[in-house]
């Protein structure tokens, strides 16, 4: 099946790894060949991420744009992560302690 638009791959993506929990990866030439196209650009990248996105699901590059990641998004606000880990009373008014080695 040859799909050519960025919404209908990013349909595609969705329907075949939307219960992925860690993601999956995907080269330059996987999305060739299940697009279609001889080759694309970040606008096209940019277009599937954005159908992506209402779904949960983000698709992103590496510094190369030759790896493509699609993964899931948690809606996990750091703070509330940081307080079911550690000590809630050290993380008020923003202020985080760091432990810097002052020996050197």
């Amino acid at each position: 099946m040859t799909m050519v638009s960025a919404r209908e791959f990013a349909h595609w993506l969705r329907q075949r790894f939307c219960e992925e929990d860690f993601g999956v990866s995907l080269t330059r030439k996987d999305i060739n060949h299940l697009t279609g196209r001889l080759n694309f650009n970040q606008e096209f990248i940019s277009d599937i991420h954005f159908e992506l996105m209402r779904h949960g699901m983000a698709f992103v590059t590496d510094t190369s744009r030759e790896k493509f990641y699609l993964i899931p998004i948690a809606d996990r606000p750091w703070r509330e992560q940081l307080e079911a880990r550690y000590e809630k009373d050290l993380y008020i008014n923003n202020v985080l302690p760091f432990d810097f080695d002052k020996s050197g």
